[in-house]
């Protein structure tokens, strides 16, 4: 054996070389991947458009007055023709394409900015605080981990200031 030493060597290459191709790991999967994809956001999406929905039946409720618009262009008004009756698809739809961009997935956002899309609605904290109610049930209807709603949250409250007094 002359080249014990060059054989070792070798041989401890080779498998530093191929136990680092096997143990290479996979990305950690994205909010998105995790929330279900495109489906599992609109999903969560569609559960908090029901739950609004409902809010604004509910008695005394907060959400009637900052929804009313929405609800007015939909159903109509007093028994009229609604105004824009493809208006919450397209805010369901941009929500999931905003909601899929923001947590790591494929999808882009084309809407307006928060604060462009909510001047004039005039919306409060306490407003925003019944929204988030709604959007936690729908979150819990859907089984999300409670570590991705805290993820979830996150981003959403980085949009409280966009959206609330203006």
């Amino acid at each position: 054996m002359k080249h014990p030493l060059l054989i070792a060597a070798l041989l401890a290459g080779s498998l530093l070389v191929s136990s680092c191709g096997s143990n290479a790991e996979e990305p950690a999967p994205t909010l998105y991947d995790r929330l279900g994809k495109t489906e599992g956001i609109a999903k969560i999406v569609d559960g908090l458009i029901a739950n609004v929905g409902a809010e604004t039946q509910k008695p005394g409720t907060l959400m009637l007055r900052s929804h009313k618009p929405m609800l007015d262009a939909v159903n109509g008004v007093n028994g009229g023709a609604p105004t824009d009756p493809t208006r919450l698809t397209r805010l369901r739809n941009n929500f999931i394409d905003q909601l899929g961009e923001a947590t790591g997935g494929p999808l882009k956002y084309k809407g307006m900015n928060m604060i462009t899309a909510h001047t004039g609605m005039k919306i409060t904290h306490n407003e925003f605080a019944v929204w988030r109610e709604q959007l936690e049930a729908s979150l819990v209807s859907n089984q999300v981990a409670d570590a991705d709603k805290v993820a979830l949250y996150a981003i959403i409250d980085k949009m409280h200031g966009d959206v609330v007094n203006r």
